[in-house]
């Protein structure tokens, strides 16, 4: 499953979330209710640099 990255504008971490993905607790992802996740910038795909991304707010 492919990962989409964005960078929480409330803190500046990246996060990444997982379209479609049903998670055990009954949520699933979708583009009108994304659950984002925390992410590593170290996890980004080769050649894409934390400005490429867009921004996002993440609610706690």
């Amino acid at each position: 499953m492919e990962r989409v990255y964005a960078l929480n504008d409330r803190d500046g971490s990246v996060v990444y979330r997982l379209p479609g993905h049903r998670f055990e607790d009954g949520r699933e992802d979708s583009d009108l209710s994304p659950i984002w996740l925390p992410g590593d910038p170290k996890d980004l795909p080769e050649g894409v640099d934390i400005d490429d991304l867009r921004k996002v707010t993440v609610d706690k």
